[in-house]
């Protein structure tokens, strides 16, 4: 399936937010569950600890974090995230430093351990119980590596003076890449002379071809599919592509490079799609015949586009909705950068919704799909990000409210010098380093400076406490 400039815009938004808004690990990184607390203490906002059936969770805010679920054996643990975290389980393990410098390790059933170090883009570092495994890359100095972008191996020497790839069978080489290149197969072959030629051709797959780039280019593909296609390319006077049968067709006018002209119009017949556009990105315009396609784009004013089950919108590019209509999930998605947020997901086999709402710096408010309500007044982090969100607001909330799927309810207030935590059967409140109070159906203990002075009753019993270790 053709499509001319397919979202060019769209890419970018969700290659950029896709990237700045966190992505969910499917392994949990907090206390969660219906469990009661088997232990929980906090000071300030500095220090929390919980345990519930299975699971810890260790803050000592920012520095450091820790998580651990013993079912699964997972761990998650951050220091002045996101400076640095580490997750691993028994087949895993990944680490990163703001997410330039960091490691990944990988427990193979088949080949062994597989590691891998990186600081992108200059040093890169594998090892692991097979040969395959084990590379060693200092950019541009020399490297060579294996099993990445694609490619079995990658190698170069004062790159970009030579470089070398292979994929399965298939070897090329490079001097000044990407000027020059050359290799050849049976069946695959690559030449290229920047700007003379170049020829790029899989046999019974394409054929590419070049003269004077990026002034001529022409070619075939697909054809090893029902219908082939071909294209020809003449600079800044016009693009053409189209099938073998006619049922796909383009055409640009003022072609600067690839499909982007300064005006273009193509058509699917199989899918029913018609795209125009004009003044290269800027004005677009597609539709088909089901409503499963649907694009207006008046960049970077108004944007929109809808997808089979998805659809994306614009305003400018600070305001911006995403939805999706799936078999599994449905979702909805609203920003204005950076200051509201709005995400309602719902789990369709779960019959479960996900609700958050964030305007930043003001207030953060989440129900998860467990039932777990928690809100905040003043919020750090200006995007969502659970973990970012548990390590920072605590440091400046002045308000935070936390109801539990177990049944548990928290209420804090400036910056947490006051702390309350209550359920059905008990109540505790504290002001660290002052007084706390805690009962429940057979105990009740009420304490000033951890014990200077302080009275408890259990069960029929009553004490006064004097100097930390007396009990009268």
């Amino acid at each position: 399936m053709f499509k001319l400039l397919k979202f060019p815009i769209i890419t970018i938004f969700l290659l950029y937010f896709g990237i700045l808004f966190s992505i969910y690990s499917k392994n949990p990184k907090h206390i969660n569950g219906i469990y009661p607390s088997l232990e929980f203490q906090t000071f300030s906002f500095i220090y929390e600890k919980e345990k519930r059936a299975g699971q810890e969770e260790l803050l000592i805010r920012p520095f450091y974090t820790s998580y651990h679920d013993k079912l699964t054996n997972s761990q998650f643990k951050s220091s002045f995230y996101p400076l640095y975290y580490s997750e691993n389980t028994d087949k895993w393990r990944k680490w990163s430093f703001l997410f330039i410098f960091g490691g990944d390790s990988v427990l193979h059933e088949d080949i062994g351990k597989d590691e891998d170090l990186t600081l992108s883009p200059l040093f890169i570092w594998g090892k692991g119980d097979t040969d395959r495994e084990k590379y060693f890359s200092v950019f541009p100095f020399y490297g060579n590596i294996r099993n990445k972008l694609s490619w079995s191996n990658i190698s170069f020497v004062m790159f970009p003076l030579y470089t070398r790839w292979e994929y399965k069978e298939f070897q090329a080489q490079s001097i000044l890449w990407p000027l020059t290149v050359w290799g050849s197969t049976d069946i695959r072959k690559e030449y290229r002379i920047v700007p003379l030629f170049s020829h790029k051709s899989h046999s019974g797959k394409y054929d590419h071809n070049s003269l004077l780039w990026p002034l001529i280019s022409w070619g075939v593909d697909n054809l090893d599919k029902k219908e082939p296609s071909s294209y020809s390319f003449v600079w800044l006077l016009y693009s053409k592509k189209e099938s073998y049968y006619g049922n796909m067709y383009s055409l640009g006018i003022l072609p600067v490079i690839g499909s982007i002209s300064l005006f273009s119009y193509g058509y699917d017949k199989r899918t029913t799609e018609v795209d125009y556009t004009a003044l290269f990105f800027l004005f677009q315009y597609g539709y088909s015949n089901d409503k499963d396609y649907r694009k207006k784009v008046f960049f970077p004013f108004y944007g929109y586009s809808r997808f089979a089950n998805k659809e994306f919108e614009f305003i400018t590019p600070f305001i911006y909705r995403m939805e999706t209509d799936s078999y599994n999930i449905k979702s909805n998605n609203f920003y204005f950068v950076p200051f509201f947020h709005y995400n309602r997901e719902y789990f369709v086999k779960e019959e479960r919704t996900d609700l958050y709402y964030k305007f930043w710096p003001l207030v953060k408010w989440h129900k998860d799909h467990e039932g777990t309500l928690s809100w905040n007044l003043l919020t750090f982090y200006p995007v969502r990000s659970e973990t970012a969100e548990k390590v920072w607001d605590p440091i400046f909330s002045l308000i935070e409210y936390r109801n539990q799927s177990n049944g548990e309810k928290k209420f804090s207030m400036l910056l947490r010098l006051y702390n309350q935590k209550w359920s059905e059967n008990d109540f505790e409140w504290n002001i660290p380093l002052l007084m706390d109070y805690s009962s429940s159906t057979e105990t009740e203990k009420f304490r000033l400076f951890y014990g200077l002075l302080g009275y408890e009753k259990k069960e029929e019993k009553k004490y006064l406490q004097l100097f930390w270790f007396l009990k009268l």
